[in-house]
C-alpha cells in the first residue's frame, strides 16, 4: 500500500527522537517534506473554504479563525491522510519519539484550522484530557500545514514558549511541514497576527495524540488556557477568569459521557 507519509520520517526515527528532546523551549520536531508530495498538493486543493468551517469559540484570544472537525470524509486525499495517522506504523513512530505508548482517537482524530486576515491565536496551553475519554491525558500535537509560498512579512509565525516567561522559538507554517510537540501544562504555543493579502489563508491539519494514564494520576480537567501578553491589560486579566470558566464547562460536559 502506498504511504500517505514521506518513508524517509519513518526512517530517520532516532534522528527525530534525538532532536525532538533536545528541542528549545520544550521537546518538538520540525519535519520538512513530511507527507507524499502529491497528496500535500491535494489537500491543499481539497481544503474546505470558510463557508464550511466554524468560527472558533475562542473570540477574544483567537479571532477570525475557523475550524472543522470530522475531516476524515472531506475528500479522497483527507480520507488517505487518515489512514496514515491511525496506522500502526505511525503509532510506532510516535510512540518511540514518546518514549512510551501513545496513540490517536480513531473517532474524532483532530481539526483543521484556517485562519483569514488579521488573525491570531494567543498563547495558551492546550486542553489536558481527551473530551470523552477519562483517563485519555493529551500529550502531543501534530501540526500539519497547507501554506504554498509562505512569506515571513505574512506572520503567522508559530510561537513556542515553555512555561510563561522565557526563550520564545518561531516556525513558519510552510507547505507540507510537519510539527510534533509536546502538549502539558508549561508548553505555551499560539500564532503571531496574520497579515495577508486577499484569497490566502493560514491553513492546517492539528492532531492531538494521547497516552492511558492510571486514574489516581490524571490532573483535573481543563480546556485551553490563555496567557495574553501584558501590554494587552484587559485581555490579560480577564484570561484567568476565561480559563477558569472554560475548564468548569470541560468537567461539566465529562461528566455527561
Amino acid at each position: 500500500m502506498h504511504c500517505a507519509v514521506n518513508l524517509t520520517v519513518y526512517d530517520k526515527y532516532k534522528e527525530w527522537v534525538s532532536l525532538h528532546h533536545a528541542a528549545i523551549p520544550f521537546p518538538h520536531i520540525v519535519i520538512d517534506n513530511f507527507l507524499d508530495e502529491s497528496l500535500a498538493e491535494d489537500l491543499l486543493r481539497d481544503f474546505p473554504g470558510i463557508s464550511a468551517m466554524s468560527r472558533s469559540h475562542h473570540y477574544i484570544y483567537s479571532p477570525n479563525k475557523y475550524v472543522l472537525s470530522k475531516w476524515n470524509q472531506i475528500s479522497n486525499s483527507f480520507t488517505a491522510l487518515y489512514k496514515e495517522v491511525t496506522s500502526s506504523r505511525l503509532k510506532l513512530f510516535l510512540s518511540k519519539l514518546a518514549g512510551e505508548n501513545v496513540f490517536i482517537d480513531c473517532e474524532f482524530g483532530g481539526d483543521i484550522h484556517q485562519g483569514v486576515n488579521g488573525s491570531f491565536l494567543e498563547m495558551h496551553t492546550d486542553f489536558n484530557l481527551h473530551p470523552s475519554k477519562h483517563n485519555w491525558l493529551h500529550c502531543l500535537n501534530i501540526l500539519i500545514y497547507l501554506n504554498k509560498d509562505w512569506k515571513k512579512e505574512y506572520g503567522g509565525q508559530l510561537l513556542l514558549r515553555s512555561g510563561l516567561t522565557g526563550l520564545t522559538s518561531e516556525i513558519a507554517p510552510q507547505f507540507n511541514r510537519c510539527i510534533i510537540m509536546q502538549s502539558d501544562e508549561t508548553t505555551y504555543h499560539g500564532f503571531e497576527q496574520l497579515r495577508l493579502p486577499e484569497g490566502l489563508t493560514r491553513k492546517v491539519i492539528l492532531i492531538p495524540i494521547y497516552k492511558e494514564e492510571l486514574f489516581d494520576r490524571l490532573p483535573v480537567r481543563k480546556l485551553a488556557s490563555f496567557a495574553p501578553e501584558k501590554d494587552s491589560l484587559l485581555k490579560f486579566r480577564f484570561a484567568k477568569l476565561y480559563n477558569s470558566i472554560t475548564s468548569l464547562k470541560a468537567r461539566l460536559k465529562a461528566k455527561l459521557f
